[in-house]
């Protein structure tokens, strides 16, 4: 009968854990899919301020944008359909209810279309310069 040493086997899990833990931060954000976006986005938020004016936005992929209400407030916006113009766009408005931006109610605007927010999250400026890294 062969006996399993204990300590080689913790070893070798722990490598394969921090293996996988490397590939995964090593993905390229535009290689990136909503299934990734949700596995580091905190909860998802019902709404956020907004009284008419963006500091910047940045588009990750067809139907996922990342707007800053703020230099220090970012929130990454899942639309409700993807939108082959957002990668392109210069310019995007959003609609707003009492200055407050709600997901499942209020809409993107890319090129004069209206693109329903599906869902919302908060991320930190850390996490908002990560997926817009190129």
């Amino acid at each position: 009968m062969k006996r399993i040493d204990c300590a080689s086997s913790t070893a070798a899990i722990a490598a394969l854990l921090i293996g996988c833990i490397t590939v995964a931060s090593a993905e390229a954000p535009e290689n990136r899919t909503r299934g990734t976006v949700l596995a580091v986005a905190p909860e998802p938020i019902e709404s956020f301020n907004f009284f008419g004016r963006l500091d910047s936005w940045r588009a990750v992929d067809r139907d996922t944008l990342i707007v800053w209400t703020t230099a220090f407030r970012p929130y990454l916006v899942e639309l409700g359909r993807p939108s082959p113009r957002l990668r392109f766009a210069h310019v995007i408005g959003i609609s707003s209810t009492l200055g407050r931006v709600h997901s499942g109610l209020d809409e993107i605007y890319i090129d004069g279309s209206p693109y329903r927010i599906e869902t919302m999250y908060r991320l930190t400026p850390e996490q908002a310069r990560d997926w817009t890294r190129t």
